[in-house]
């Protein structure tokens, strides 16, 4: 028979409170001790953590060649931890539609979600469904009013932080370039979460950074980390024409960009910092990549969506795999193109998760072995400049770019002899190349879409 132990019981003068407060302690030392083992055993998934950052354009990161120190933490990750990408495009050169590829695994004359005002395909599978059908945790808190719920892009997701951390998306686009939330507050309420976690379940957890978005005005001390003129930065330098922006204005913008940059890498250190310190992160898939690139007047325009030239386009894209996975080297660099597009099927197939039949990226586990991904095309496109419809195909060697009419492109570029795209190849009154030329049927949006 079972006796139960009842405090009346002890001798008269027995510190009970004593008692009590060993008691507590015991069985918060044993809560932690279950807590601990439910986190390192019960999910049998690997976690996955997605940082996607945006307007972070791959030539301005320190493990992509560039010369100043704006990323030293993203630098010894990629070295250290993850599988870097040589060239990753995304599926358009601005968010909506990037993000949307990211999430779906389609290019954008099929997902739809190309322009605030036009409806997209709700029906499309996304990540955050199809691993929340998997027995996953889905959290994802973003700082960009451009994937608002209302777009779409809470779909999957238990819960989908876009409220608190940024202002309406009808609030205008000056608001929304300066009202967003700084990178630490959007690491701290990533930690919150991480620790709120359901232990009985793997997390996935997206967090979408806006630091290096214009307007920009790094915090101190990145305002002035980069200044090349004592001076620091320029307020609202996107709205500055090409014939206005003087070599002074060009440097200080550049700086400021760069002070952002330098400013995230280190918020997002401190995210990478506390999931390495869990009893998971040696079962947890980290993927870190920009969202889309920036221009800085180089045809005339500052921002992003403009055109689908690569500097609005190519970005860092790091995939770190749970320790132990057969045949993948952290610290591996992945030579040839690779697209946003392959992102999320790659997520799955490292998690052990089916990939859904309708999604056409395909998984980058076999070019994380090897250390080549094949260079197939990938289609990319935006519509915010001016309503211009411009749709592009890239492969390692040729771009193919079409406005409007899609069967015949107004630009085509030889990128291995032209890295700079400067020579129209169009223009030359000469037939194509055939690599270039194979392409062009690719321009063609899907049947029925986009109309």
């Amino acid at each position: 028979m079972v006796e139960y132990f009842r405090l009346a019981d002890c001798a008269p003068g027995y510190d009970h409170g004593g008692l009590v407060r060993m008691l507590r302690k015991c069985c918060a030392a044993l809560a932690a001790m279950l807590t601990a083992a439910a986190l390192s055993a019960a999910p049998e998934r690997p976690d996955i953590l997605f940082v996607l950052i945006d307007s972070l354009k791959a030539s301005h990161v320190g493990c992509y060649g560039y010369q100043r120190d704006t990323t030293p933490n993203l630098d010894r990750f990629a070295a250290a931890e993850a599988i870097r990408f040589e060239t990753a495009i995304p599926g358009g050169s601005w968010t909506q539609p990037a993000v949307m590829t990211l999430f779906t695994s389609l290019p954008a004359d099929e997902h739809m979600r190309v322009l605030p005002g036009l409806a997209h395909d709700s029906g499309a599978v996304t990540l955050a469904q199809v691993l929340r059908d998997a027995g996953y945790q889905t959290v994802g808190i973003t700082a960009n009013a451009m994937t608002n719920r209302r777009y779409g892009y809470a779909k999957g997701f238990d819960l989908w932080d876009d409220y608190s951390m940024t202002v309406p998306p009808d609030a205008g686009l000056e608001r929304i370039s300066s009202g967003y939330a700084r990178g630490e507050v959007l690491t701290r309420a990533g930690i919150a979460k991480l620790k709120r976690r359901n232990p009985d379940k793997p997390l996935f957890l997206f967090l979408f950074y806006m630091d290096p978005h214009w307007d920009f005005k790094p915090p101190a001390p990145y305002d002035m980390k980069f200044s090349s003129t004592g001076l620091g930065p320029i307020r609202n330098a996107w709205r500055i024409d090409a014939d206005k922006a003087t070599p002074e204005i060009r440097r200080r913008t550049v700086d400021a960009y760069d002070g952002e940059i330098a400013y995230c890498d280190h918020a997002v250190s401190n995210l990478l910092a506390e999931v390495a310190r869990t009893p998971r992160w040696n079962d947890t898939i980290v993927v870190v990549m920009g969202d889309h690139g920036e221009s800085f007047w180089e045809r005339g325009f500052t921002g992003h969506g403009n055109h689908l030239h690569d500097e609005e386009l190519k970005v860092p894209l790091m995939i770190r795999v749970p320790a132990g996975a057969a045949r993948i080297r952290p610290g591996t660099v992945v030579r040839g193109q690779v697209g946003g597009i392959d992102v999320a099927p790659t997520v799955l197939d490292l998690a052990g998760v089916p990939v859904p039949p309708s999604w056409k990226g395909r998984s980058l586990r076999g070019a994380m072995e090897s250390g080549e991904s094949g260079g197939r095309p990938v289609v990319t496109e935006t519509r915010i400049r001016a309503g211009l419809w411009q749709r592009g195909v890239r492969t390692d060697r040729y771009k193919v770019v079409a406005v409007g009419d899609f069967d015949a492109p107004s630009e085509a570029y030889d990128l291995v002899a032209d890295p700079g795209e400067t020579n129209n190849l169009v223009r030359t009154g000469v037939p194509l190349p055939p690599g270039a030329a194979a392409l062009v049927p690719l321009l063609k949006p899907a049947a029925g879409k986009g109309e």
